[in-house]
């Protein structure tokens, strides 16, 4: 987040280098040696340099069920085309002892074997699909679950439909990258409806799958126009999911070349020198910045603005929400643990300060998303008479926070205005903090349908919520 002095931003400019493959590559550590158990039946598909160890067999699981998903979605986005099978090979790589036969892949033969290290990917140069079975496979599936290989893989298919439309050479890299991210979201859907006979997924594991889908995010140096990016995390989960919900021929429509992104650069040294985040007893304090001193972060008083016109708006008035640190809110809690909530009684958005350091401790937005989330719980109360303790009002207050969310990212603002990385701090507080017995609980919701929410407020506006 930050306080924006016109004046003193200066324009910078960055170029990216790219590889010539569409993959999306992961920073996960760990030592994969977890054993995947055996499933209710193995797929049979040829690999060069198959180990036959359970992570190949993980992989041929998860690309013959995504060329099976394909093979029936494929006539819906070609004119009724029935679809093309990859004319190159899988290979299946140990990026640290590469067989002479894997060498003979088309992008490892162009850039080079450390393409393959920690990565999987589309090559358009031969129609294949390579993939690091060493590193990349056993550490993903360690860190976010055996689906999320499944992910991966139905995210470079998504590349080989592209190459097939011929959109894959047109489109700017994120346009094609989030596209594909939104294809593995539609195979998502068929494999949680048990439509993918060699891949296993549930709505409880889809959490894990969407919380890592955020940490494949592009670093916050990047813009949307820079060669080889893929998105943000936010703009990656919200295509995610925007394939769950609405199917592979809304990804592969038209008008996918104009959605909307979020990922851009810095526009001042101040915020890239912070991080984009204010220090976060700025972000606590609700007094109202001053020009000439220190102030407040900013953030309060501009929920209030916001609601304030939205209440004017539907005809109704706003009395401005107050915070106030103390260890439990002073009603209404969710549970004994909560340390985060909205009291009626007051008007007053209580936190503790331990809850306020731990989100902090994912970006100075984090918190603030937690802060929307109690201003959302105040407009159900305010506005509407609603109450503040169900299902209902959290999926309403991530709607509306992702609306409030969309009007304080303008990196041309002056005054309070969100900092490249502030989406995904928002992604991550949607994802994992608002449901904690901390903050306000889950109270029956999952991540997917909580980020569903907020994309909807972000991306429609109020009159959605």
């Amino acid at each position: 987040m930050r306080l924006r002095d016109r004046c003193r931003v200066r324009t910078l400019a960055f170029i990216a280098v790219g590889l010539l493959v569409a993959g999306c590559s992961a920073t996960v550590t760990g030592s994969g040696k977890r054993f995947i158990p055996a499933m209710s039946s193995n797929a049979t598909l040829q690999v060069v340099g198959d180990a036959d160890t359970d992570f190949d067999r993980l992989a041929k699981n998860a690309i013959a069920d995504v060329t099976a998903f394909w093979s029936m979605q494929y006539p819906l986005v070609s004119a009724g085309q029935p679809l093309p099978p990859l004319k190159g090979k899988i290979y299946s790589v140990d990026d640290a002892a590469p067989t002479a036969a894997v060498r003979q892949n088309a992008c490892l033969v162009a850039v080079g074997v450390k393409a393959i290290k920690n990565n999987a990917f589309f090559c358009s140069l031969d129609d294949s699909i390579a993939y690091d079975r060493v590193g990349f496979i056993p550490n993903l599936a360690k860190k976010f679950g055996t689906y999320f290989v499944a992910a991966v893989f139905a995210h470079e298919f998504g590349h080989a439909v592209q190459y097939r439309l011929g959109t894959i050479r047109r489109y700017p890299s994120i346009v094609k990258e989030t596209q594909a991210d939104c294809a593995a979201g539609a195979f998502t859907a068929a494999a949680l409806q048990d439509k993918a006979p060699h891949t296993r997924v549930t709505p409880n594991d889809l959490d894990t799958v969407l919380t890592g889908y955020i940490q494949l995010r592009d670093p916050t140096s990047h813009s949307a126009n820079d060669r080889g990016s893929h998105g943000n995390g936010f703009d990656r989960l919200s295509a995610f999911s925007d394939g769950i919900t609405n199917g592979a021929a809304f990804c592969y429509n038209d008008n996918w070349l104009h959605r909307p992104l979020t990922e851009r650069d810095f526009t001042s040294d101040q915020d890239r020198d912070a991080g984009g985040n204010q220090p976060l007893d700025k972000v606590l304090d609700p007094a109202t910045p001053q020009a000439g001193n220190l102030g407040g972060g900013g953030l309060q008083p501009s929920l209030n603005t916001f609601w304030k016109k939205a209440a004017q708006s539907i005809g109704k008035s706003w009395q401005d929400v107050t915070i106030a640190e103390a260890a439990h809110p002073k009603c209404g809690a969710q549970s004994a643990k909560s340390e985060f909530g909205y009291c009626p009684d007051d008007n007053t958005v209580y936190y503790s300060r331990s809850i306020a350091e731990r989100a902090y401790g994912f970006g100075d937005y984090a918190l603030g998303t937690l802060f929307t989330y109690g201003w959302g719980m105040a407009v159900r109360h305010q506005l509407f008479g609603r109450s503040q303790d169900d299902q209902p009002a959290l999926l309403a207050a991530s709607c509306y926070s992702g609306s409030y969310t969309a009007a304080v990212n303008d990196p041309q603002a002056t005054g309070f205005a969100l900092s490249p990385p502030d989406m995904d701090e928002a992604s991550t507080a949607v994802m994992t903090l608002v449901s904690t017995d901390q903050a306000f609980g889950g109270r029956g919701t999952n991540g997917l349908q909580r980020i569903n929410s907020f994309t909807k407020g972000y991306f429609t506006g109020l009159s959605a919520c």
